[in-house]
């Protein structure tokens, strides 16, 4: 089998759930019809901000065109499982870039932002974010990733990983470099800028830790 048959997707889903404990071993339980999908792994974010948000990222590498990943309907069983009465939006992408700033959380004590906004132009957006390194690590920030949409060019998603939930918040809520960043979030289908804690990982292929791709 070619690997150059495979592709790398990954999934964004943000949803309120009563009982966010309830997360981990519905993805669990179904870790075989994930495995079978070719998840790599997903992670589990639980917010510090709004009790009972949760961010749950998952790594595909997988033949399958993307559009049948989305009506497949192993891949999202578990919403049921939870409690959802309504299938969440779901960003799906792949990595534009990783920068790793400086000497990454330890694992399992990350913190993470995460946002989904409409970008003018993706080249552009990028270069924004390389001339803003030097900042993102005064600001505490170890590591940026950022996601293109697949369906919308001009939408992506930027995750960046903290030590210090203190520091995040003071991130989003007080630099003006995250407000010129996050104009859109929260307006209309956006959702507001996830501020949250790992709280846990499916590991099903070559990864390791909490590293994210």
């Amino acid at each position: 089998m070619d690997a150059a048959d495979f592709r790398s997707f990954v999934f964004a889903v943000e949803f309120v759930v009563g009982d966010p404990g309830r997360v981990w071993p519905v993805l669990a339980h179904h870790e075989a019809r994930l495995r079978d999908l070719g998840t790599r792994y997903a992670f589990i974010y639980e917010s510090i901000v709004e009790p009972g948000r949760v961010l749950v990222v998952i790594g595909v590498r997988t033949r399958q065109p993307l559009v049948d990943l989305l009506r497949s309907p192993e891949l999202f069983a578990w919403f049921d499982a939870v409690g959802l009465d309504d299938l969440p939006a779901v960003f799906a992408g792949e990595t534009v870039q990783r920068f790793d700033i400086g000497d990454p959380p330890a694992p399992g004590t990350e913190i993470v932002v995460a946002a989904i906004t409409p970008v003018d132009d993706v080249d552009e957006f990028m270069d924004r974010v390389r001339k803003s390194l030097s900042q993102f690590a005064r600001a505490g920030i170890r590591r940026t990733l950022v996601y293109r949409a697949f369906d919308t060019p001009h939408e992506v998603m930027f995750l960046q990983q903290l030590a210090d939930p203190d520091k995040a918040l003071v991130w989003v809520e007080h630099s003006e470099v995250a407000a010129s960043w996050l104009t859109a979030a929260g307006i209309g289908a956006y959702p507001p800028v996830f501020v949250g804690r790992f709280v846990n990982a499916m590991r099903l292929t070559e990864t390791s830790g909490t590293d994210l791709h």
